[in-house]
């Protein structure tokens, strides 16, 4: 049976932004907001058997008012409040939201102080100077802006899991196959098997030429990306047309269950896991387990586990 977790949870992403162009309560937009990101990564599939008020009502965040909306959605496939916020506001104006590093504060801020309603705005006032003279904007940004509007680039969006598998099979293999490379692993919200996966993140233990060999061959089998970062150490691109962004890490083995913790639970559960640690006097992170600087456990995540006493918890129940 269909799951509607993806588009409700862009539904309500959209909500969010089109509430904070409009200057609404800061507490109702987080609402919205906090609502989105469980359906994307925590709660279980919402199918039609959740056409029931209190059973939506009882997962975690979700109010009357948001289980009215997914009901709603899910009867007539949309969302009458969203239809409102949406012709309030220009769609030339909802499209710069589309735009890398352009949220709904700054989108606010530039439809008030400089009338930009669109991209031919947007771009006409970055390149006169006027956006960089804003508060919080600078040159730098400014550049960016207009780097992603004449490549036509747009924020990273999150994928279905079944669309991603095969790309990360085709990594798997190929990083494999690379001398010098001992382990491949897949992390973040992939190995909790997430419903949809925003970034890929790959952890791979090997030799240091390994990063080298794998920049030169991932460039050759995917001709269409675009590299953001390379090195020793860290490797990140995005590929097109998917817009799917790729990190592969290249960890010594001694840290690898570490990194392997930390890039696969959530950002609430690795909060959790390092206050046990400091709980119990140690200090944990990507690149280990560590007690009064020295390095105590890492090369597994069941190390980890077990130093601090504490029962493996499976990577779909990190949350």
């Amino acid at each position: 049976m269909k799951s509607y977790n993806e588009e409700l949870s862009q539904c309500f992403d959209e909500i969010a932004d089109l509430m904070s162009l409009s200057g609404e309560n800061s507490f109702k937009i987080r609402a919205y907001r906090e609502a989105a990101r469980r359906l994307k990564q925590d709660l279980e599939p919402i199918t039609k058997k959740q056409l029931n008020r209190q059973s939506l009502m009882a997962m975690p965040r979700i109010g009357p008012a948001l289980a009215d909306k997914i009901i709603q959605y899910i009867k007539t496939g949309k969302v009458d409040y969203l239809e409102r916020l949406r012709k309030q506001i220009p769609k030339p104006v909802r499209d710069l939201l589309k735009i890398p590093h352009l949220g709904p504060r700054r989108v606010r801020d530039l439809y008030i102080n400089l009338g930009i309603r669109s991209k031919s705005d947007l771009k006409k006032c970055a390149e006169n100077g006027q956006i960089a003279e804003l508060p919080g904007f600078g040159n730098k940004l400014v550049t960016t802006i207009l780097s992603a509007l004449e490549k036509g680039q747009e924020k990273k969006k999150r994928h279905n899991r079944s669309d991603v598998e095969p790309i990360v099979k085709k990594f798997t293999m190929l990083l494999k196959k690379i001398k010098g490379v001992k382990k491949v692993e897949v992390a973040g919200s992939y190995r909790r098997q997430a419903l949809t996966v925003g970034d890929l993140d790959l952890l791979v233990v090997g030799k240091r030429s390994a990063a080298v060999n794998a920049e030169k061959q991932i460039t050759k089998t995917f001709p269409g990306l675009t590299i953001l970062a390379g090195g020793e150490t860290k490797i990140a691109f995005v590929i097109f047309p998917q817009n799917l962004q790729v990190d592969i890490r290249f960890v010594p083995e001694e840290s690898y269950g570490a990194a392997l913790l930390y890039f696969t639970g959530s950002k609430d559960y690795n909060v959790m896991m390092r206050k046990v640690a400091i709980e119990k006097g140690y200090l944990l992170n990507e690149y280990g387990l560590f007690q009064n600087g020295e390095y105590v456990a890492g090369r597994t995540e069941k190390e980890v586990y077990e130093k601090l006493s504490l029962p493996i918890k499976s990577p779909k129940a990190r949350k």
